[in-house]
């Protein structure tokens, strides 16, 4: 889990010593991806997807896979501040080099897998955020 910490330290205490230093965490609600073919699915995905759902064509299944509705996923977007936003969550299967969308959310609560997506393929060294050089 991505987190962003604090450390701050206290004025000197009434004896005279300082008192030892405190760390806060606070938790984004982002989750850093577990590895990089994941990392790279979602990076590919992202902009297509957010509070007001999922913005392509993709197919839509029937029935998820099996275990897809009691695991979490990948966060892609959350709701933001729309009442009645979704959320999706990214799901990867590399032994089938296959992707699965699963939004959630809504007025009624609705629950969507879109899918098979095939796996996008991400140059090596492509998670470290770098732009590839000008070809110029």
């Amino acid at each position: 889990m991505l987190a962003n910490t604090l450390i701050f330290v206290l004025a000197t205490a009434a004896s005279g010593q300082p008192p030892p230093p405190v760390t806060l965490t606070l938790d984004t609600g982002t989750q850093a991806p577990a590895d990089p073919v994941t990392a790279c699915a979602a990076r590919r995905l992202k902009p297509f997807v957010g509070p007001y759902g999922v913005q392509q064509a993709w197919p839509v299944m029937a029935s998820p896979p099996a275990g897809l509705h009691h695991t979490m996923g990948t966060p892609l977007s959350d709701t933001g501040m729309i009442a009645d936003g979704y959320q999706q969550f990214l799901h990867v299967d590399t032994a089938a080099r296959a992707v699965y969308v699963v939004e959630q959310g809504g007025f009624a609560g609705t629950f969507k897998v879109y899918g098979p997506l095939p796996l996008p393929q991400c140059a090596p060294g492509a998670d470290t955020g770098a732009q590839p050089a000008s070809p110029r």
